[in-house]
């Protein structure tokens, strides 16, 4: 699996780090979103269900093309290329 660290330097490097925080924080009943919470869910699908894509100013494609880089940085790191 991924690591929060490894999560939060994805975000940073793409640019999006502030963006997924406000959105997550406006979606969710969370008031931080830590290592324990990371260590809690599923890597592959966090940007799947971290918010609605669809009610961020980014809006549903800006996401959807984070997902699929996600995606391939998760299945890269499974199989041992990261």
């Amino acid at each position: 699996m991924v690591d929060y660290k490894t999560f939060r330097w994805f975000l940073q490097v793409l640019g999006c780090e502030e963006a997924f925080d406000r959105a997550f924080y406006q979606y969710n009943d969370y008031t931080v979103f830590d290592e324990a919470l990371w260590e809690a869910g599923d890597a592959e699908y966090i940007f799947a269900h971290a918010f609605d894509w669809n009610t961020t100013p980014e809006g549903r494609e800006y996401w959807l093309v984070i997902d699929r880089i996600w995606n391939i940085k998760v299945i890269k790191h499974s199989y041992g290329n990261n």
